[in-house]
């Protein structure tokens, strides 16, 4: 029987238990404005979104991570590879974003972090415990992946910076850990309050642009983490209520506009509906019985998670682009998880069965993940190609989602429906001989060791990074 966890908590009135997770985000400017559907309230058009899947929700058994981040077309991302400065450090595959923004990555232990997604605090919350300007910022993500080899480990750092120079508005927002046996949310409150709730191992979560980690148990660190006085604190500056009911984080903390924002709860739906269609939500997510996690109809592979970070809303009652004969899916307002401002898209992958420098792979998919394709990078890695270490390789990329979107028509159809199955077929080709060599490829790697073994991941890695990045080349010259 599918097991559904709801949380309800209406203006005030919290109906049932819950658990959160989480996404990161941290962007400090004033985000555009969308045309809000009738009678829904206007939000954000861009910024990030990300799910997280627990090992007994997934078909191989990994725990999984999928991330789109959506700042800008133009925010190129790439890659480096970290050496560890010394014995006690690790070693890590770097994501970055124009101006040298660190994007979270994964490390030679498989530890994997995303960037997350951007969330807004109510304003009575930042008033009473406000950024600290010198605290923690973006290099945190770098620190952790440096010091720690699981997302254990990365929550107590992150409270030990709570507890020293706290955090500042470069950290703003929420992230989410994955190691080989657990994934975890994280959640920024404020500088110097936080709150961290683990993913149950049979459950996906989704996080778009909204704190998501509801009723916590602090006493049990296995399940929750998070600031000592996150409900004290919340009832003495007026946003907490004991007669009310059940403490609710995310009603507390969080602003309540944009936690019932249709920009949110499409989001929010299109990823649970994607893996649990059987439970018939709604687009609407009415907040008093909107899931906190689901378990999925079927265990979800690394390709559902893909699809997600793709997904258009194709085919659903609020799909406006009637199978993309009237317009891109970029274009609708009911604003879609993939997106004409995703910049890049990335799936982790990490196996407890697996050695940690194979078992651990990041699947990048650098400009918009529909237009694109997923590349594996190895956690064992000790370098990236050229093209993949600067804007080369995701202009090409851009390329072929800028050819796709163009104003026009071809046929009698408008670019996007007419060029998309060229791309899909291309790329699809592609994934599906990466995923079918996969297992080989990695059999290989596990007869090997010490240095043997980083050369062998590196060479495949740069291999089929150079195989993608030749392909998205080619495409343009085929889509006149």
């Amino acid at each position: 029987m599918k097991k559904l966890l709801l949380v309800a908590v209406g203006l005030g009135l919290a109906l049932s238990a819950a658990v959160g997770i989480a996404a990161v985000a941290t962007r400090g400017a004033t985000p555009s404005k969308a045309a809000a559907p009738a009678g829904q309230t206007v939000a954000q058009d861009h910024w990030c979104n990300f799910v997280l899947a627990g090992k007994n929700a997934t078909a191989d058994g990994s725990v999984m991570m999928g991330y789109n981040n959506d700042w800008s077309a133009n925010n190129y991302q790439y890659l480096q590879v970290v050496p560890a400065p010394d014995a006690s450090t690790y070693r890590f595959v770097k994501i970055l974003t124009m101006g040298g923004i660190q994007e979270g990555g994964i490390n030679e232990y498989q530890l994997g972090v995303n960037y997350g997604a951007f969330t807004d605090l109510d304003k009575t919350v930042l008033a009473a415990d406000p950024y600290v300007k010198k605290g923690y910022g973006g290099e945190l993500w770098d620190l952790i992946l440096q010091q720690c080899r699981t997302a254990r480990q990365a929550i107590d750092l992150l409270a030990q910076m709570a507890s020293t120079k706290g955090f500042s508005s470069g950290a703003a927002g929420s992230f989410g850990f994955a190691d080989a046996n657990e994934a975890w949310v994280f959640e920024l409150l404020g500088g110097r309050h936080w709150v961290a709730a683990r993913v149950p191992d049979n459950a996906v979560l989704a996080h778009p642009n909204m704190l998501v980690v509801r009723q916590i148990d602090l006493s049990d660190p296995t399940r929750f983490r998070g600031s000592a006085d996150l409900q004290a604190f919340a009832q003495s500056i007026g946003r907490y209520d004991p007669a009310s009911g059940p403490f609710d984080v995310a009603w507390a903390y969080g602003d309540r506009t944009e936690l019932q924002s249709y920009y949110n709860t499409n989001r929010l739906w299109g990823a649970f509906d994607k893996v649990a269609p059987s439970l018939n939500l709604t687009p609407a997510m009415p907040y008093a019985t909107r899931p906190v996690w689901v378990v999925p109809d079927h265990p979800v592979s690394r390709q559902d998670i893909m699809a997600i970070d793709r997904y258009h809303y194709e085919g659903t009652a609020i799909d406006q682009t009637q199978g993309y004969a009237l317009m891109s899916p970029h274009a609708q307002t009911n604003r879609p998880i993939c997106y004409s401002t995703t910049d890049y898209s990335a799936v982790w992958q990490s196996r407890s069965w697996l050695p940690a420098a194979v078992g651990g792979v990041v699947w990048i998919a650098p400009s918009r993940p529909c237009s694109s394709a997923y590349v594996p990078f190895y956690a064992g890695i000790t370098s990236v190609p050229t093209a993949w270490t600067g804007k080369t390789a995701y202009s090409a990329f851009r390329a072929v989602a800028d050819s796709l979107d163009k104003n026009g028509t071809v046929s009698g159809q408008i670019r996007y429906k007419y060029y998309s199955p060229l791309v899909r077929s291309t790329y699809g080709a592609f994934e599906t001989e990466v995923s079918s060599a996969q297992a080989s490829t990695e059999a290989t790697a596990r007869r090997l060791t010490g240095t043997a073994q980083a050369t062998y991941l590196t060479n495949y890695s740069s291999q089929r990074a150079s195989q993608a990045y030749n392909l998205a080349l080619s495409l343009p010259a085929q889509m006149p």
